[in-house]
């Protein structure tokens, strides 16, 4: 082996511990130390603002830093109450007219289990008594199997998700003392931010400083356009949707659409957690008008993000849209699901390793 293999050979051994040795920490932070990446977070936001009242209009840091945390905390509990509000509101107006639906599409189900269930029923008794002793057993057998393995389905689903109900009450107190011990943490990081970056910038090295720097100032940036890029399809969608409720004549259409915008943001949910139940409901009813115009808005809400989300996305985040569909689909082929949800990010991270200049200077370091 030439001694320039041998230092290549070297130099991809060293580079890969580095990498291990930095996603290993950075998973054992993110397990253990996560009130304080919270707090970190918490204080990129907060920085701008302080250093404008310090700068601009002489405030003293200290008191700067609480200001804005106050007005952050004071923001998100009007946000919170405006939220709650809005709940309570269209709750009591679902106490008011669900009993109603419910007992108009009890009569229906009841309707068609009659005039449609119960004669297949009969036929298929019928049927079966004109076939041979064992023949029919086994078809009985075959039918109560089944309608107690759905029974059973039924009943794990139902429990599964008093389990998950009971889990976010008790999970409830201990987000929120996290949170707000992140706020507390992130005071004294937003207050002490000059020093620490004094203190950085004298125990580490120059260059390691200078691409960390780097990298966060294009991380910043590419999640930042990724951002904008999933706000201005939750606007489109929540606008649609809003603009297909009006036509339709719904009770609430703007606290409706909003929800229905909040849930496009999840891939796994997507706006069917809402439009289906609601269409399903709507056909057993027999509200044809309704049932029509929801399976309409439903597709354009469908077919509107699966066309603009690809272009959109590329567009903010400066590159081909066939990359980012190819990056999403590879993501998928690996991690499955959520190498959908995944894969965006995955792409912000190449993306900033590539503008930071990282990829070069690991390419210098290894070929030198």
């Amino acid at each position: 082996m030439s001694e320039k293999s041998f230092l290549l050979i070297k130099r991809i051994v060293i580079l890969s511990s580095i990498i291990l040795v930095v996603m290993a920490t950075v998973a054992v932070a993110i397990m253990y130390f996560y009130p304080f990446l919270l707090a970190i977070i918490f204080s990129l936001i907060f920085l701008p603002f302080v250093n404008y009242l310090e700068n601009y209009l002489r405030w003293k840091r200290a008191v700067a830093t609480f200001i804005v945390i106050a007005t952050f905390i004071l923001l998100l509990m009007i946000l919170m109450t405006v939220i709650i509000a809005e709940m309570v509101q269209g709750l009591s107006f679902l106490a008011k007219v669900l009993p109603s639906y419910i007992e108009e599409l009890t009569k229906t189900i009841q309707q068609w289990i009659n005039t449609h269930l119960f004669p297949f029923i009969a036929d298929f008794s019928q049927f079966t008594s004109g076939l041979e002793r064992e023949s029919g057993m086994t078809f009985d057998q075959s039918i109560d199997q089944i309608l107690n393995e759905g029974s059973m389905q039924i009943g794990n689903i139902i429990q599964a998700f008093l389990n998950q109900l009971k889990d976010f009450f008790i999970a409830f107190p201990h987000a929120l003392t996290m949170i707000l011990f992140s706020l507390l943490a992130s005071f004294f990081i937003t207050k002490d931010w000059p020093q620490l970056m004094i203190w950085i910038n004298t125990h580490l090295p120059h260059h390691f400083t200078y691409v960390s720097g780097r990298i966060f100032k294009e991380w910043k940036a590419a999640l930042g356009h990724y951002l904008m890029a999933q706000f201005i399809l939750v606007l489109i969608t929540a606008f649609i949707v809003f603009a297909g409720l009006i036509i339709l004549k719904v009770n609430y259409a703007f606290t409706t659409a909003l929800l229905i915008a909040v849930v496009d943001i999840f891939p796994y949910i997507g706006t069917g957690i809402v439009f289906i139940p609601w269409i399903i409901y709507s056909f057993l009813n027999a509200n044809w008008y309704m049932t029509t115009g929801l399976s309409i808005l439903y597709g354009v809400v469908v077919i509107q993000r699966q066309l603009s989300e690809p272009k959109i996305l590329a567009h903010h985040m400066g590159m081909p849209t066939l990359v980012l569909l190819f990056t999403v689909f590879a993501c998928y082929q690996v991690f499955g699901f959520a190498g959908i949800l995944f894969g965006p990010f995955i792409l912000i991270i190449i993306q900033t390793l590539k503008n930071a200049r990282v990829l070069e200077e690991i390419k210098h370091y290894l070929f030198r």
